[in-house]
């Protein structure tokens, strides 16, 4: 508020100034204007004071007014908006503490599907290594049987080609006589065999 008459000086002398020039002008031309014995720019100057006190008075209380809430109303915006900073502040630091605790929980379950994942490597390689085991022994099981196989087929093959040389040797060498013979030996060891 003591701006206010400091201000109005200022702006009265601004006005005044280039009256009293216009004055002094004229006065040298026509000689010095006066009205009810006073020279012009006094009147002027007085006319000029009326005018902005009056300006000031009913002008000025209202702008000032308005100017005044403007200031508050500016004034209440800057602390709302400070408010808004340090909640925007206190927001951004806890979503960077959001994030970087999501980063850490990524990083935990990226570590944990890694182990698992070696984890499973590992159980399917032991499930392989069982399973080639068993196809191996079941093989060698299955070679066994067939070798045991092809032994007896081959001692059957043999005794049958034995037998049949046998016979035919002996078909050869023996006679009638010596399968009488033969023929009552072996019928004579049955009998004994059924008594």
């Amino acid at each position: 508020m003591k701006r206010r008459p400091i201000l109005l000086l200022c702006a009265l002398l601004c006005f005044s100034l280039p009256l009293l020039g216009a004055d002094e002008e004229h006065g040298e031309e026509h000689g010095p204007e006066t009205f009810l014995g006073l020279p012009t720019w006094i009147w002027m100057s007085a006319n000029l004071l009326v005018f902005l006190g009056l300006l000031a008075k009913y002008v000025g209380v209202p702008i000032s007014g308005l100017l005044e809430t403007r200031s508050k109303s500016i004034a209440e915006d800057l602390e709302q908006a400070e408010g808004q900073r340090r909640e925007a502040k206190e927001m951004k630091a806890s979503l960077e503490e959001q994030v970087t605790a999501l980063e850490r929980q990524l990083n935990d379950v990226i570590a944990r599907a890694e182990e698992d994942g070696a984890e499973e490597r590992r159980e399917i390689l032991a499930r392989a290594e069982r399973e080639r085991e068993r196809l191996l022994e079941q093989a060698q099981e299955e070679i066994d049987l067939r070798i045991s196989q092809a032994k007896a087929e081959l001692t059957e093959h043999t005794a049958r080609l034995a037998a049949e040389l046998a016979r035919q040797k002996l078909a050869s060498s023996i006679g009638p006589q010596d399968l009488d013979r033969l023929f009552d030996d072996n019928l004579g060891r049955l009998e004994r065999k059924i008594q």
